[in-house]
């Protein structure tokens, strides 16, 4: 019965070299998976990073390209012109006919009063006969 300590100290030591190999095995088994992933990662930022500088490389030839051609002529800006039509033509003239002041012709037919003070101008001018 001495030999009894002797088999219960190898079970002992069995169970323990077992479930050392099992964390030996599962610990190698995740080192493993870490460095796959790992690779795959880095490839996968590797062509991330070539595709990123050759769109930059594009972008930089399309504005050194931009840059080359001439800039184009601006178009002369068009001036918010309102204008008289005939109609509001006559109706200024008819109402300084009238003796109404030139600001209150202005204020009821919606017309700056520079424009009608040219219009009187004008129409003075064209009132003179040429001799």
């Amino acid at each position: 019965m001495k030999i009894d300590w002797v088999n219960q100290a190898v079970v002992e030591m069995s169970i323990l070299g077992s479930l050392m190999g099992v964390g030996l095995i599962g610990s190698l088994t995740l080192w493993i998976s870490t460095k796959m992933q790992s690779r795959a990662a880095r490839k996968a930022f590797e062509e991330f990073r070539l595709s990123t500088e050759a769109k930059i490389s594009e972008m930089t030839a399309q504005i050194l390209e931009l840059k080359s051609m001439p800039e184009p002529v601006p178009a002369p800006p068009m001036a918010a012109v309102q204008g008289m039509n005939i109609t509001t033509r006559a109706k200024v003239l008819r109402m300084y006919r009238r003796g109404e002041a030139i600001p209150g012709i202005a204020a009821a037919l919606s017309v700056q009063q520079e424009e009608v003070r040219l219009l009187l101008k004008l129409n003075k001018l064209l009132e003179i006969p040429a001799a």
